[in-house]
């Protein structure tokens, strides 16, 4: 049985998705459709791979996304996201909508 630091609900989910990359991943695969570690590697904010490669398999071990070997490119691997990751999408969008409200200046 996996121990816990916290009975938090806040506290737990910070443990598995709290860090400065895990949010930007799910959001590549549920919104902008990206599904291998290419694709992933590419994003805008300049992930390291060891960094990428270590947040997926933590998403894959939480049942967040799955991870499927490609039937063209066996050294290919598609990540996908699961319902319980898709359950996280309404916090994306409103993460987003409060930085729109609260984190820019109108001149940005």
């Amino acid at each position: 049985m996996k121990k816990h630091r916290s009975l938090c609900p806040v506290a737990r989910s910070l443990d598995i998705f709290g860090d400065k990359w895990t949010l930007l991943i799910l959001r590549d695969v549920a919104m902008f459709g990206k599904t291998t570690f290419k694709e992933l590697a590419q994003m805008d904010e300049g992930i390291a791979t060891n960094t990428l490669a270590e947040r997926l398999d933590r998403l894959v071990n939480e049942a967040m996304l799955t991870k499927t070997q490609s039937a063209v490119n066996k050294l290919v691997y598609h990540y996908r996201i699961t319902q319980k990751g898709i359950d996280l999408i309404p916090v994306l969008q409103n993460i987003s909508q409060w930085a729109e409200k609260h984190l820019y200046e109108a001149s940005e």
